[in-house]
């Protein structure tokens, strides 16, 4: 499935130049027992920064050699405001940009965050995108340190939480 989501993504990416999809796609990484998730998120660089110029009145140019001085900053706060996870039913994960890659038209962007205990339930909100695109589809597979096999979900607007049990 992750090999499908991966393919049709960069089918997307490679034949419309201007793309009539708003689409994001990311991997959530769990490791229950270290207590950190990894995100590996991928999204239409154009949209993002269509987004982050409405948002912040900034533009960011993330990857590039004109990034703003506060783009990085600017895109944490945004994914930590619209992508939301909250584990054992109370604490919020906070997540920082670990790596950018800029990989044709798209932004790829790596992100750790930390729990205080160890993992075993998790609430996933993820409205990236959706403030700005009514028709934004956001795709995620979520693998865990507990489980073979991995996944995957597609939310929107409308349908934007997932919920797991680790245990």
């Amino acid at each position: 499935m992750v090999l499908f989501f991966t393919v049709w993504l960069n089918f997307c990416s490679n034949i419309f130049s201007i793309h009539p999809v708003y689409v994001s796609m990311t991997t959530v990484d769990i490791d229950a027992q270290k207590r950190s998730i990894e995100l590996n998120i991928r999204i239409f660089t154009d949209d993002l920064e269509t987004v982050l110029h409405n948002k912040y009145n900034i533009h960011s140019w993330i990857g590039t050699s004109g990034e703003h001085h506060d783009s990085r900053r600017l895109l944490n706060e945004y994914v930590n405001e619209r992508f939301l996870i909250v584990v054992n039913n109370y604490e919020k994960i906070d997540f920082v940009t670990d790596s950018i890659a800029v990989v044709e038209d798209m932004l790829w962007f790596y992100m750790r965050g930390v729990a205080q205990q160890a993992i075993r339930h998790v609430e996933i909100d993820n409205r990236l995108l959706t403030d700005f695109f009514s028709k934004q589809t956001n795709l995620i597979i979520i693998g865990t340190d507990r489980n073979e096999r991995d996944s995957a979900y597609k939310l929107d607007s409308k349908n934007h939480k997932v919920e797991l049990s680790l245990y």
